[in-house]
């Protein structure tokens, strides 16, 4: 007899038969890990000995670290599965005391212990993955790798589309109803002590009810991430204490206590009484409300589950029709490439798909949830990476995904939890020995696959790539193009828009786009040859691209989807719900991470940091270069400068607003893609934007203290005295002080608000010129603007006019400097009503701004 040890748990089995090592749901010892294939390894006795037979796995066998066909099995010995440092099986041979030995695919004994249960919360493909041999290049028959030896046979799983066992997980008011995890799961042995740490995948949900709390309602059961719950569900997106199940005389009712929220039928619920066949959202899990009681869901995902486009027709409001009509089936495990010429929709339909636009007609459904209707609660399952990477580049890829991870998952996830996350997305991607890497240093294809790990953070079923490829060479298109298949055979739905035609033989299916958003094909991409009467790419491009009513009728004849009816859509379907809540966190735990973050990425880009710090430096010293040694104090009467004050508070207020310029003005349109990704997946617009202003702000003070510093130390305090401090200097000083911080301040949110309606970064050097001068010019210390029909009012946007009128105020310019020099503004006067309303403006100029900024980048759908 064989026994297999693997995370704490062990089964065993008798001489005589196969038995079946891989993530499939029928698989005799089921390891759901994503580099593990569908039917990894075969453990088979023949002639007195258990040899270990990788099937013909993407990912392989290893023996010490080296990769294996064949292992000759012997007590005791361990291997690794899927990874030199993969899963880690430990074999024991011979009977074991108290045990009784057992064929595979039976059923295990429960009678030592209360029973558990293994759930899998994606439905997984009950048809093994073929082995599928490197890709090769050339066209849609290009030569492929020879494939190596047949593998060994292993007995065929049930047939597709055989119903899944129903698992009975919670009857609140009632004992608790088990059935026992079917012998195709890997036991667990208890729920709380079995491993739950593996955060970074969805494919093993761990549900052990256990009697009620005592300190809870009788009846009342609680579900949640933390081991302590009756129903525990390890999802990365659960809440330790998610939700609870309470009898009332209404019936049963659920009540949510989470951040991330709660979904009864694709509505976030406070609380709600369950009817029949409800469906309930926890994370990522999907759970049916029959008979009083919650159960997983029957459906196998290989017939119910997965990706359906119906119908679609996407028209904007021009009257221009974008999509035509397009209709796509991709279930899990497979990849899907969209392919054609430029203006064929196919970036149009990766968003649409994604719920960032909604279609004019059709359905776009996912996991038996319309995707549109549904977007609040579907969006966590959903990732998109856009053709800009959505990584900082002046960040490590731990430190990025770490940030990622804390926006993504909800507050209560323990930094260990999170660091284990980020370590298992980076092992998947094989990215780990460049965790500790700036982005900026990564290849094209390493960028890319960093990309991919933010989405993979909260375990998304379906993944969507708009030209992952654009600008590799062909090596790193094939590394790309590999990756992505890889993520498939993981049993995730993958979607690529791809220009890249090179190595489509990895796909299982391609949809050829016409211009116009019209199907000039669908199906597996060897087979277009014979649809399209030509192996030729070019060829294909130029027919299509020439005749796309021509190409599209072509397939509708050949297409046998036509001869099924459409889908009927309701009329809710059309009609997407909000997007609710920021789902993944509260606002408070978010501006704490992005400001952190930003604070990091100012000091990470040394060049940037090193300007900023020099900057208040040097503007301070220019301001020493107005002669004269009055400084604020009133001239001699034959002083040879007697409007020195007023030339020194020109430079200095214009400064100011340099600075705050120049500290924002390129960060809102550096970013705008991880932002745009960001905030799909629940970050809050205004915890961003506030976050941001905080380190700004922080910054634009403390520039301004070394520029105050660097102007009293040199040319002396304010004479005059306070209009809120008292009559000394050093209340002058620092209202003098507050004056300059404001104004940097408020330049500092102009500059956001710029790099907000800008379209690149390009863009940025004349607009921000044109802000320094229009803001040195109307201050109101150079090119006097009092009484200017139209250059007066203009002045009033400008933060340096209201920071030049507050500073007047404060040293009482107007006494200072002789009147045939100066203009007589109300607002410089020496009074503290005269400053306050000075400084009021400059508040109200940074609250518009701010408003202006947040209206810009609100998430629109």
């Amino acid at each position: 007899m064989l026994t297999i040890r693997h995370d704490g748990s062990q089964r065993s089995f008798a001489a005589g038969h196969e038995v079946v090592v891989g993530r499939d749901a029928q698989a005799d010892v089921r390891i759901a890990d994503p580099r593990i294939s569908r039917a990894h390894l075969i453990l088979r006795f023949d002639q007195g000995r258990w040899l270990a037979i990788d099937n013909g796995s993407l990912n392989g066998t290893y023996l010490n670290g080296y990769r294996m066909p064949v292992i000759d099995i012997h007590d005791g010995q361990s291997i690794h599965v899927g990874n030199p440092r993969g899963p880690h099986l430990t074999f024991a041979i011979g009977p074991r005391q108290g045990q009784a030995t057992r064929p595979a695919r039976t059923r295990p004994s429960h009678d030592s212990g209360p029973p558990t249960l293994t759930w899998s919360a994606l439905g997984e493909q009950t048809n093994p993955t073929p082995h599928r041999p490197p890709p090769g290049r050339g066209g849609p028959h290009g030569p492929r790798a020879r494939p190596g030896p047949p593998p060994p046979r292993v007995a065929p799983p049930p047939a597709r589309g055989a119903p899944a066992e129903e698992l009975t997980v919670i009857d609140p008011g009632s004992p608790a109803r088990l059935r026992a995890a079917p012998a195709t799961e890997f036991t667990v042995i208890d729920a709380k002590t079995a491993d739950v740490s593996n955060l970074a995948t969805r494919f093993v949900r761990l549900l052990s009810p256990r009697a009620s709390s005592a300190a809870g309602t009788a009846g009342t059961m609680s579900i949640g991430r933390a081991p302590e719950n009756d129903v525990v569900v390890s999802d990365v997106l659960a809440s330790r204490q998610h939700a609870t199940l309470v009898p009332t005389p209404l019936g049963t009712e659920i009540r949510d206590t989470s951040v991330n929220g709660t979904f009864v039928n694709g509505t976030r619920v406070g609380s709600a009484i369950l009817s029949e066949d409800d469906v309930v959202t926890i994370g990522n899990v999907d759970l049916v409300f029959r008979a009083g009681a919650l159960t997983q869901r029957s459906e196998a995902a290989t017939r119910g589950g997965g990706l359906e486009v119906r119908n679609v027709k996407y028209v904007v409001d021009n009257g221009k029709q974008l999509l035509d009509d397009i209709s796509l089936t991709a279930r899990p495990g497979t990849l899907t490439a969209v392919i054609g010429g430029s203006g064929a929709g196919k970036s149009t339909l990766a968003r649409l798909i994604a719920g960032y636009t909604t279609p004019s007609s059709g359905s776009v459904t996912f996991e038996g949830h319309d995707i549109h209707a549904e977007y609040a609660s579907l969006r966590s399952r959903i990732g998109m990476v856009p053709q800009d990477d959505v990584v900082h580049r002046q960040l490590t890829v731990n430190q990025a995904l770490g940030y990622a991870a804390e926006l993504r998952l909800p507050p209560d996830t323990s930094k260990s939890d999170r660091a284990q996350v980020v370590a298992q997305v980076l092992e998947e991607l094989d990215l780990t020995k460049h965790a500790d890497t700036r982005v900026d240093k990564l290849s094209g294809g390493q960028r890319k696959r960093a990309s991919v790990a933010l989405e993979l953070l909260t375990g998304p079923s379906l993944l969507i790539l708009d030209e992952p490829t654009s600008g590799l060479d062909p090596a790193l298109d094939l590394q790309v193009m590999t990756m992505l298949r890889q993520l498939a055979d993981a049993g995730r739905v993958v979607l690529v828009v791809t220009h890249s035609l090179s190595y489509l033989d990895v796909c299982d299916q391609v949809l050829l786009m016409a211009p116009g958003g019209k199907t000039a094909y669908r199906g597996a991409p060897e087979q277009i040859g014979d649809a399209m009467g030509t192996t030729n790419w070019a060829k294909i491009f130029t027919q299509v691209g020439a005749d796309p009513e021509e190409a599209n009728r072509r397939f509708l004849e050949q297409s046998e989807a036509q001869k099924r009816p459409a889908k009927p859509v309701s009329d809710k379907a059309d009609e997407p719900s909000g997007l609710g809540e920021p789902v993944h966190t509260s606002v408070r735990h978010q501006i704490s991470t992005v400001a952190r973050r930003q604070f990091r990425l100012v000091v990470a880009d040394r060049a940037y940091f090193v300007f900023l710090a020099l900057l208040p430096f040097i503007l301070g010293s220019l301001s020493l270069t107005v002669p004269g040694s009055n400084g604020f104090h009133a001239p001699a009467p034959n002083a040879g400068t007697p409007d020195e004050a007023a030339q020194i508070l020109a430079l200095l207020m214009p400064a100011a607003a340099f600075m705050g310029t120049a500290l924002t003005i390129r960060d809102l349109v550096g970013e705008r893609a991880i932002f745009q990704r960001e905030q799909a997946v629940g970050l809050s617009t205004t915890a961003y934007l506030l976050a941001k202003s905080a380190v700004f702000c922080a910054f634009a003070v403390l520039q301004s203290a070394i520029v105050t510093a660097i102007v009293v130390a040199g040319k002396g305090a304010p004479a005059r005295g306070a209009n809120l401090f008292g009559h000394s200097t050093i209340g002058a000083t620092v209202e003098l002080f507050a004056t300059v911080a404001a104004t940097c301040v408020a330049s500092a949110i102009l500059g956001l608000a710029i790099s907000s309606l800008v379209r690149s970064s390009e863009q940025i050097m004349p607009l921000f010129v044109v802000t320094v001068m229009a803001q040195l010019v109307l201050c109101g210390g150079m090119v006097p603007v009092t009484g200017r029909l139209g250059l007066n009012q203009l002045s009033w946007a400008m933060p340096a006019r209201w920071g030049y009128a507050a500073a007047s105020s404060t040293v009482d310019l107007r006494h200072l400097v002789p009147d045939s020099l100066l203009s007589q503004d109300r607002f410089w006067q020496h009074t503290p009503k005269t400053w306050l309303l000075d400084m009021a403006m400059l508040a109200a100029l940074s609250l518009l701004y701010a408003g202006f900024v947040r209206w810009k980048i609100r998430l629109r759908r």
